[in-house]
């Protein structure tokens, strides 16, 4: 708020506070340390030394690992420690291709086999990268049976069991954004 003040010879003057002193210049401030320290706080989760075994390439930040490695972190850990571990990041896998189909939702699906659970076939576990409509040449000369290295952003993973003594199991885990490493 301005003050009025009247002088000796009658003329009115307004006095306003200093800025430092406004409620504006303190919801500024609070805004800028609330967005510097998120943005220096954030890079932690990176920095951070990756217990699950995998390889987590520096220059790339791309997680090198194996089917199994990935089977193994979600049905050994809770679905969140296992998801921190690949959640949005780019992960690398080599693996036995067994099937290139049309993606459900565009783009082509390329299936790795990662095992079954205690050998039974009807429980079959896979990971299923889907590259896009841009690389469709790409994934189509992939061949079931081959063997690849492919890259992709991890999007999600389907657990199913671990309920009344069941063994925890990955359906399937999905990868976007995929392509072949060379």
């Amino acid at each position: 708020m301005s003050k009025k003040i009247t002088d000796e010879n009658g003329r009115t003057y307004v006095q306003k506070k200093p800025f430092y002193k406004r409620v504006w210049f303190w919801i500024v401030v609070i805004l800028v340390v609330l967005v510097a320290g998120s943005a220096a706080g954030g890079s932690d989760s990176d920095k951070s030394s990756n217990r699950s075994g995998t390889k987590k390439s520096q220059a790339t930040n791309v997680i090198k690992t194996t089917p199994e490695e990935i089977v193994a972190n979600y049905t050994q850990k809770t679905s969140s420690q296992a998801d921190a571990i690949y959640k949005g990041k780019t992960t690398q896998v080599t693996g036995k291709v067994t099937d290139v189909k049309d993606g459900v939702l565009g783009g082509h699906d390329v299936t790795i086999d990662a095992g079954t659970v205690d050998g039974n076939e009807f429980e079959k576990q896979s990971l299923s990268f889907n590259f896009k409509e841009s690389n469709k040449d790409e994934a189509l000369s992939i061949q079931p049976g081959s063997t690849i290295t492919v890259q992709g952003k991890f999007s999600n993973a389907m657990i199913m069991g671990g309920d009344n003594g069941d063994p925890k199991w990955v359906s399937s885990v999905s990868f976007t954004k995929s392509s072949l490493v060379k």
